[in-house]
Order: C-alpha cells, then sequence, then structure tokens
C-alpha cells in the first residue's frame, strides 16, 4: 500500500509539476514570512523544565513572590579600592534612580546611605565599644589626616610619627607595619602605572580588601523594565546602565569599571553567543553540503533540486513550530541543524536511487515512478521512526528537548512529504542528464569480501570490544550546571564567574519562603544551629539587635571625632612641597628600619625606597599617587562621618527596595541559607564539593521546602535524566513496533535493534574516553542516535530482505555515506558555535553520528550476514544481489550462494 500510494503520487507530482512547484512556493512564501513576523527566541535556561517536583513547585512560588529577582541585573562596580567602589555605585545608583521609564527599582545590597549610615548598629555591642575606643586613642592620627587628607599630609604623618613618638616607645614600627606595607604596594602600583589605590578601609577590616587581583566590588541591583519585542530583552536597560557611568566618568574620577551579570544580562549574552559567527558557519556549512551532494549526486540540477525541497521543507517547519510552541528555546532552535542534517538524508536516497534507476531507463518519468517504488519503504520506515524518536519527548518534564522534539518530529514528516512531492516535480522541471554508470563504491569489493570470509570473527572482537570498555560507564560524567552551558567569555559569565566564591554572588545559597516574617524568623532561628549553616538572611536581619546601649556609645564617639571630622582641610601643597614631604618621609622610613630591627622594618625600607623613586618620578605620577592614596582617604574619612549619624532602625525605616527584596506584598517573607564551606581554591574544590553535597543532604532532611541555587540543580539533574530515561523506552518501545508492524520478523527487528544499542553503548565509552560530560544541551544526541541509527539500519534490512549482498560497494552505502557527511557538516557547525552548550551537542552528534555510521554500514551487514533469499522480480538497482538461478540454492549452500553472487549484476 505504502509503494503503490508513493508511487501515485509521485507519477502525479511529475505530470502537474508545475502546479505542484506552484503549491509548494506559495507555501514556502507563506511561512518565509509568518517566521520572519513571529521569530522569537527565549534565552530563559531555567524554562527549559517544567517539572512538578517539590523544589521545582517552590522555586515557582518563589519567583511569583519576589519576581524581580527572576530578570534582575546586578551591576558589579570594581575599583581598585571599596572606598571607591562604594563611591562609584552610590553615584551610579543615585543616577538610574532617575530613569524609572528603565528600572523599576534599584537596590545597593549592603552598601548605601542606608548602611553607611547605620552599618556600626549591626556589630555586636563590644564590637562597637572596643571600635570607639580604638578610634578615641587614634583622634590625633584621625585629626591630622582630616586636616590634610593628601599625599603631602600622609608624608609629613609618617616623618612626624617616626621621629619624637617612635623613638619614646609611644608608637611601635610593627604597629605601622599594616600601614607601610600597603603604602608601599600602591607606590609600586603607580609607577608601574598599574589601577591601584590604598584602601584604608582595608587597613581596619581585612574582609574589605582587594581580592588577590586588586578589586574590590559593590553592587547595584537593578529590576529593567524589559523589551520583548527585542530578542536581547534587557539590551535597553543594560546600555543605559554603560551610558550612565560613562556619563559619570566613574573610570577617570574612580579608576571603576561597570560590569553586567544576574539572569536577565546572562540571557541576553546567551543569545548574543549562539549567534555569534552564526551567518559565516551557515555560510561555510552550505557550501561544504553543496560540495558532498555533488559527490554524491553528480549533477548540479539534481542539487539544486534537493536543495530547493530542502529549503522549502525548512521554512514550513519553522513556521509549524513558531506555530506549535510560541518562541524557540536555547535547545529547539537547533531544530534547523538537524532538519539539514536530517532531511537531507531523503534528498540523497531519493537522488541516489533516482540516479541508479536512471542509469537502467532512458525514461526520466519511469525512473521516477520506479524511484518511488523502491524507497518508498525504507523511507517511509525511517521517517515514521526518527519522528518517533523526536516524539517520545514531548511527554517529559524537560520542556527544552520536547519543543525540539516536537518540531523536529514535525519537520521529518515534512522533509518526507517533500522528497515523494516537491523533489520530483523539480527533478521533472529541471530534466537532469542521465547516469552513464552506477552510483557506489568498488573499490570496497575487498571489504565485501573480507567481513564475509571473517563474519564470526568481527562479531566477536566487537563483542570483545564491547564488553572491554563497558568498565568506562560508571565514569561517565554528568554536568547538569545550567552556567556551565554559557559563554565563559561573555561579560555576564565572566564576571559572575569573578565573584563564584565572593559571599556577595550566592551562587550556593539556597532559599525558603516562608509564609509570614515571623515564620521566616523561626526558620531561621532553627537553621542557624545547624553545624552546616554559615549564615541565614531574612528581612529582621536588616534590624540591628540592641539598638540603645550602640547607639549610646556611637553618640559619644561621635562628640570627641565630629570636630575632627568636620574641619576644614588645608589647600593642596604644590609639587615643590610634596616632593619634599616625600623625600623627608623616605628618609625617616630609611631610618626607622635600621634603628627598629624587626616587625615593620622591612615594609619601612620598601616604603623608603618607593617614595624615593615617586619624588624622584614625573610630576605626572605623583598626581596619580595622589589620587591613588588621597581620594580613598578622603572618601573613608567621610563615611566614617556618616557612620557616626546613626538612627534607630525598624521595619518602617528600612529602605523599601530592601523590604521588597524580602518581604512580599502579600506578606510572603524569603529566607536565605549559606553553607559552611571550606575556604576556595583548587586544593580544596573536592572538599568544598563534598560539603556543599552533605548541606543539601541536611537541609533535604531538615527544611525540605528548600530550593533554589544548587538544590535546582540537583533537582533539574534528576528530572533530566528521569525525561530521558523514559523517553528512550519509550522510543524504543515505538521503535520496535514499528519495525514489527514493517518487518513482521523478529530476528529481522533485533537485527535492526541491536547495531543501534551497540552504537550507543560505543558513544558513552567514547564520551568516558574524550571527556565529553553529559549535559543539558548534548543529551539531545541520544535520542537522535535513535532517530538515525534506525533510519541507516532499515536502509540495510530491507535491502537485506530483499536478497542484496555485497552492501559496502553497493549504491546504498553510497547514498548512507554521503548522507552521513552532509549530516557530520550540520552537526559540524553546532561544533563551531561560540556557545558551550550548542557546541557540546555539536560535539556529541557528531560522535554518536561516527558510532552509528560505523554500526550501519560495516556491523550492520555482519550481523546480518547471507540473506535469506535471492531477490524476485525486477532487478533492484541498489547493489549487487543473488542471480536468479540461485533460488533454491541459497537455502542450502552457502558456497554455491558466494560463487552466484559475483554474477548479480546481470540485468533481468
Amino acid at each position: 500500500m505504502i509503494r503503490s500510494t508513493l508511487t501515485r503520487i509521485v507519477k502525479f507530482s511529475t505530470v502537474r509539476a508545475w502546479t505542484v512547484i506552484g503549491i509548494s512556493l506559495l507555501l514556502t512564501i507563506a511561512s518565509g514570512v509568518y517566521m520572519a513576523r513571529n521569530f522569537a527566541i527565549n534565552t530563559d535556561i531555567s524554562r527549559l523544565l517544567e517539572s512538578d517536583q517539590p523544589w521545582a513547585q517552590n522555586d515557582a512560588a518563589i519567583s511569583d513572590a519576589f519576581p524581580q529577582r527572576d530578570k534582575m541585573i546586578l551591576a558589579v562596580v570594581q575599583a581598585p579600592a571599596k572606598e571607591l567602589a562604594d563611591a562609584a555605585a552610590n553615584e551610579l545608583a543615585d543616577a538610574l534612580r532617575q530613569q524609572p521609564q528603565r528600572f523599576r527599582a534599584v537596590g545597593q545590597p549592603g552598601a548605601g546611605a542606608f548602611f553607611e549610615r547605620n552599618g556600626l548598629l549591626f556589630a555586636d555591642t563590644a564590637a562597637v565599644n572596643d571600635m570607639a575606643t580604638k578610634l578615641t586613642q587614634a583622634r590625633p592620627l584621625i585629626n591630622n589626616l582630616a586636616h590634610d587628607p593628601t599625599l603631602r599630609g600622609l608624608s609629613d604623618l609618617l616623618t612626624t610619627t617616626l621621629t619624637l613618638p617612635l623613638q619614646l616607645g609611644q608608637i611601635k614600627l610593627g604597629d605601622m607595619e599594616k600601614l607601610l606595607a600597603a603604602s608601599a604596594t600602591t607606590v609600586d602600583g603607580v609607577l608601574a602605572n598599574k589601577p591601584v589605590a590604598l584602601s584604608w578601609m582595608g587597613l581596619v577590616d581585612d574582609s574589605l580588601k582587594p581580592n588577590a587581583d586588586g578589586r574590590a566590588f559593590s553592587f547595584v541591583t537593578l529590576s529593567p523594565v524589559l523589551d520583548f519585542s527585542d530578542l536581547k530583552a534587557g539590551a535597553g536597560a543594560s546600555e543605559a546602565i554603560r551610558r550612565a557611568a560613562a556619563d559619570l566618568k566613574l573610570d577617570q574620577r574612580y579608576g571603576a569599571a561597570v560590569r553586567l551579570t544576574g539572569p536577565q544580562p546572562l540571557a541576553d549574552d546567551e543569545f548574543a553567543s549562539v549567534s555569534e559567527g552564526a551567518v559565516l558557519n551557515g555560510v561555510l556549512t552550505l557550501v561544504v553540503v553543496i560540495g558532498i551532494l555533488w559527490m554524491a549526486l553528480r549533477s548540479a540540477r539534481l542539487i539544486v533540486a534537493v536543495l530547493a525541497s530542502l529549503v522549502a521543507g525548512l521554512l514550513m517547519t519553522a513556521a509549524l513550530g513558531l506555530m506549535m510552541v510560541g518562541a524557540l528555546n536555547m535547545i529547539s532552535v537547533a531544530f534547523a541543524v538537524l532538519f539539514v542534517g536530517l532531511g537531507v538524508d531523503f534528498g540523497i536516497q531519493f537522488g541516489v536511487r533516482y540516479r541508479a534507476e536512471r542509469h537502467e531507463h532512458d525514461d526520466l518519468d519511469e525512473a521516477l515512478r520506479l524511484t518511488a517504488r523502491d524507497v518508498g519503504t525504507p523511507l517511509t520506515l525511517a521517517a515514521a521512526a526518527t519522528a518517533a524518536a523526536f516524539f517520545c519527548f514531548l511527554p517529559t518534564d524537560y520542556r527544552g528537548v520536547a519543543e525540539l522534539g516536537k518540531i523536529a518530529g514535525v519537520g521529518m514528516f515534512i522533509a518526507y512529504a517533500t522528497t515523494f512531492t516537491l523533489l520530483p516535480a523539480l527533478i521533472r522541471v529541471l530534466r537532469p542528464k542521465g547516469e552513464a554508470e552506477l552510483p557506489g563504491f568498488g573499490w570496497l569489493a575487498p571489504a565485501d569480501a573480507f567481513f564475509e570470509r571473517h563474519r564470526k570473527g568481527v562479531l566477536v572482537g566487537v563483542l570483545v570490544l564491547i564488553i572491554g570498555g563497558a568498565p568506562l560507564l560508571p565514569h561517565l560524567k554528568f554536568d547538569f550546571d545550567p552556567l556551565h552551558l554559557k559563554d565563559p567569555h561573555s561579560e555576564s559569565m565572566s564576571t559572575l564567574l569573578a565573584l563564584k566564591d565572593a559571599p556577595q554572588a550566592g551562587t550556593d545559597d539556597v532559599k525558603v519562603l516562608a509564609p509570614s516574617l515571623a515564620a521566616a524568623q523561626r526558620t531561621a532561628d532553627k537553621l542557624k544551629a545547624l553545624p552546616e549553616v554559615e549564615r541565614v538572611v531574612t528581612l529582621r536581619t536588616f534590624i540591628p539587635d540592641d539598638q540603645a546601649p550602640k547607639l549610646a556609645i556611637i553618640a559619644g564617639l561621635a562628640k570627641t571625632m565630629m570636630p575632627a571630622l568636620t574641619q576644614t582641610p588645608s589647600e593642596p601643597a604644590d609639587d615643590v612641597r610634596r616632593v619634599a614631604s616625600l623625600r623627608n618621609a623616605s628618609r625617616q622610613l630609611d631610618l626607622a628600619a635600621l634603628d627598629h630591627p624587626g616587625p615593620g622594618a622591612e615594609a619601612a625600607a620598601h616604603l623608603s625606597r618607593s617614595l624615593k623613586k615617586l619624588s624622584d618620578a614625573e610630576p605626572a605620577t605623583r598626581d596619580r599617587a595622589e589620587r591613588a592614596i588621597a581620594l580613598p582617604l578622603r572618601l573613608a574619612l567621610a563615611t566614617l562621618q556618616r557612620s557616626l549619624q546613626p538612627e534607630p532602625v525598624s521595619q518602617q525605616t528600612l529602605p523599601p527596595e530592601l523590604v521588597r527584596d524580602w518581604l512580599a506584598p502579600d506578606g510572603k517573607a524569603l529566607v536565605s541559607v549559606s553553607p559552611k564551606l571550606p575556604p576556595p581554591g583548587v586544593k580544596n574544590e573536592a572538599a568544598r564539593a563534598a560539603a556543599l553535597d552533605h548541606f543539601l543532604d541536611v537541609m533535604a532532611r531538615v527544611q525540605p521546602d528548600a530550593t533554589g541555587g544548587p538544590i535546582a540543580i540537583r533537582g533539574s539533574a534528576d528530572t533530566i535524566m528521569t525525561a530521558f530515561a523514559h523517553a528512550g523506552l519509550w522510543a524504543v518501545l515505538s521503535i520496535t513496533m514499528l519495525l514489527w508492524i514493517t518487518l513482521r520478523r523478529v530476528g529481522d527487528v533485533l537485527r535492526t535493534l541491536i547495531p543501534l544499542l551497540v552504537s550507543g553503548i560505543v558513544t558513552l565509552e567514547l564520551c568516558v574516553v574524550f571527556g565529553i560530560a553529559l549535559n543539558f544541551a548534548n543529551v539531545i544526541a541520544l535520542p537522535l542516535l535513535l532517530g538515525i541509527g534506525v533510519a541507516f539500519k532499515i536502509y540495510y534490512v530491507i535491502a537485506w530482505r530483499n536478497g542484496k549482498t555485497k552492501l559496502l560497494q553497493s549504491s546504498l552505502t553510497h547514498a548512507v555515506l554521503f548522507s552521513a557527511a552532509t549530516t557530520a557538516t550540520a552537526f559540524g557547525s553546532l561544533w563551531l558555535s561560540h556557545h558551550p552548550g550548542t557546541a557540546s551537542m555539536g560535539k556529541l552528534l557528531a560522535l554518536a553520528l561516527v558510532t552509528t555510521l560505523a554500526g550501519a554500514v560495516f556491523f550492520q551487514p555482519i550481523l546480518m550476514g547471507r540473506p535469506r533469499r535471492a531477490p524476485v522480480g525486477r532487478h533492484d538497482p541498489l547493489g549487487p544481489s543473488l542471480p536468479p538461478l540461485t533460488v533454491a540454492t541459497t537455502l542450502g549452500n552457502s558456497a554455491d550462494n558466494h560463487h552466484g553472487a559475483d554474477h548479480g549484476n546481470t540485468r533481468r
């Protein structure tokens, strides 16, 4: 029925060729217009899963209660000192608050006016009292610095301190070691023309010191107004941030750089990395595909027909796909490459068979009719099996692959339909020349003979290799961290990686949604007691305890310190006086190092040398040193002044944007929990991973409604593995049933499936050998292995059932190899992508294709052995067959079969 139906369709398409071409053209144009008007990509990886597991439901509840956290932009302000970073961040935040059309909310976690004024209230009473004592003792020093907060002032202060006070023992050189060492490092950086600054706050608090790269951070969180008409919805907001930073001249004034990360910039950069180089890759892929088509079809007109049919099918598939899913995702966008890679197989199979028929028939219409008859069953079964492999993902929670399966599965039927309608119509109109020779690989005849003679030995060898590689399978890696699918060189990802181990980044934090603030506090109190927990934050965290005694201590300190902090600074000195001060300080430091060996002496000598070089340098160099040392000093003194003017803090006096981040309008409250992990470092990675796993196990037991961060990653991994297990099972069952309906022999079904399973096992073993980890994106290669593998293997099984022998040298292998080459080229274009997830998909697809091809072309014929019967009826030009006179002996004498096969090209 399939053969006769397809034969009639092809006959109609050739008789009514221009009608078929016209209808196809109208459908193609309509599809192109629809796609151009409705094309959209959802770049949010978090939407690739739609799980009903508790962790996913809890995550969705948090997103509903705090939607501003989902699409947030985190502006990371980097500067050489904490004072500079905070000042730049304050100015940037104030400027962006003036753009309500771009940003719904602007916040500064742990910074900004509120924390600068009330920061001391968050320390315990004893620490505040100790700090007050130290500041009171340091009042003369602070008074001098506030009087002349310049490079000259610091030099004069060092000169004064290193004379009488040091000689009288009022101060020890070791007490000044931190200041001296930091000053020397800063001056050295200035002399080397590096972006450095002296962090005065870092001298007091080690947590505020710049990191090992000499950078300090401050953060601005923004809830942007998104433009969903743009593929990069946050691009406008991001540009507004960069423009504001440029207008404020934060780089020139503070040495500050603003880098963007967070969910929205990550999504925007995701699309940028996918699209980067896509046009060039597409052009190169097209050129290579055309070259392969030429080697397979040897006719420009036939190639034009195949390509036109392919393009028409691709546009129709794209339009239907957008109708079905609304917007593509970061996985389903690969449908185009898959369509080209798999759809071209139908065109090549049809084209190569047409060449073989045309070699024997001068009548083009008759050649097309016989082609339809010959390829009807195998192409129908191949299209159905490939589509079935795709459709098996539809019921899973892995939305990314489910949508790809839906589009690609429909695309297989569209490619199948155009192959039997538009392609023969185009061939009829273009009228390629006849074929002088039969397509095939005659030079592979020795290989056919070798595999036939040593069939059992080869089968045993393959079995030994598979079993020998089995111990590799437990070492197969699964990497389901969505961040690993992003381009590490993009601004958003590189910034996030730089902050990965910073507490502010919170990449390992988990969250709990409580019904009220009181419930959130009870949860926090319970979790704080766990040894695996480092920190727990709720809105109440921002309301200090024991405020009254702290306010009293600070008020007393303010009376002592304010006169010094509010005095009018002296006029800046000219460069001559600045040089003289530097040289005096250098001499005194040198003497101090000689007279007071021990702690601080080496730092004093170092600073002495550095100041001497600075005094001998150009005035512009001293100007840079002024900015590197004096500017942070002035900012630190101003911050200290503001910190001595706190006000009582209550929930009502907290900044509104801070409250909204932790308390939803309906009263639900957020709890953030940070794990206690070993310090970061290459040597501690295994220990940190083990500690994080233990923390997650504890949270699952103690607080099962916790979600986010590593809990979401672990849950996603479980969901994906379950999805692939279910989809794989359904794919195998559906393909098995399809094969049984078509082949009606258990042995023939097994002859198709066993090489497929062998290819799958070998693919996974090679993943271990080549260090390829399965992830969100590349795991799609596994169902494709089923689809592609079944398609290739069906061709050989049906040829074998028809009595074909010497398959390696046949036109069938000619078609399969060139089809695989075009598929490999399409998949290879994914491998070249700048996007790691897409590149890993291409890499694994290429590997799966190689193993599948090897299984179909080499292992499949060896497994099948000699055909059960010789072909009956018209000669099938696919390849050599058993001669008609050996039908009887085929069943009884393999030697006769072997001898008779050599005469299989005789035409009936």
